[in-house]
């Protein structure tokens, strides 16, 4: 019977070399570190080294007590049973700020990634593990085939960059498909909460539609006229999709097609 775990699609790192480059990308401050999704401890042990305050936050029951045993000794290393996909940021109000660091389940990766990312007053920066498909995902620039909502709902909340791949040798059962780190470093959006929402209601449209020109994959949301009219006051092409514009581009469209306006 497989285990919840890998029913999550979660792959244990194996490879010490990949484990010190990734805790190598944490700077030493801020000196507190949260880890989604530890298993057997490949970073864990490496971090609480570094570190002077772990939290490991693990969904397996029997993996979290085992990582108990192992930092047993280590005052400043807490490991907690709980879902990363429910996690509250009540969990690091005390400190602040903290540095975030996982190898995610494939399955769970994208949730995990979206519920920390407007933790901005809390983590200053996020290393993350996941699958190549989502890393390309997040980190594509405009004009990528790859780009979607969620590049630009990370777009607003943290700079991002691609920083290697991991091979399927490097993981334990090895996976089908190849990984990939990235590190994110949080920040404030550009713009009000507002218009940020306004911003992912169009882009959410666009991409849905991402096939077609924006002035008809934004209709339920605008006349055709008005994004068409939009585009050219913020300077973008008539013709654009919704991967051709930059989160500027976005954010100035936003601006200009405002909710309930000349619909």
């Amino acid at each position: 019977m497989r285990t919840r775990r890998q029913r999550l699609g979660q792959h244990f790192l194996a490879d010490a070399d990949v484990a010190e480059a990734i805790v190598g990308v944490l700077p030493s401050q801020p000196p507190r570190v949260l880890e989604i999704g530890p298993g057997e401890g490949a970073l864990t042990l490496l971090l609480a080294e570094r570190f002077p305050r772990l939290i490991a936050v693990e969904l397996d029951g029997g993996l979290a007590a085992g990582l108990r045993r192992k930092t047993a000794g280590q005052p400043g290393v807490e490991v907690v049973h709980a879902d990363a996909r429910a996690l509250s940021p009540a969990l690091l109000t005390d400190e602040a700020p903290w540095q975030a660091v996982g190898n995610l389940p494939y399955s769970v990766a994208t949730p995990i990634v979206r519920r920390l990312l407007p933790w901005r007053d809390l983590l200053a920066r996020f290393v993350v593990m996941v699958q190549l498909e989502v890393a390309e995902r997040l980190a594509a620039p405009p004009g990528s085939s790859e780009r979607g909502l969620l590049t630009v709902e990370r777009e607003l909340q943290a700079d991002c960059e691609l920083l290697f791949t991991v091979p399927p040798r490097s993981f334990r059962p090895p996976p089908r498909v190849v990984s990939a780190v990235l590190r994110l470093d949080l920040h404030p959006p550009p713009v009000s909460a507002a218009l940020s929402s306004r911003v992912l209601e169009l882009a959410g449209a666009g991409f849905t539609q991402r096939r077609k020109k924006l002035t008809n994959a934004l209709a339920r949301l605008a006349p055709p006229s008005s994004v068409a009219a939009a585009l050219g006051k913020i300077g973008a092409d008539p013709g654009a999709r919704a991967q051709d514009l930059e989160l500027g581009a976005w954010c100035a469209l936003a601006a200009q097609l405002p909710p309930g306006g000349g619909e």
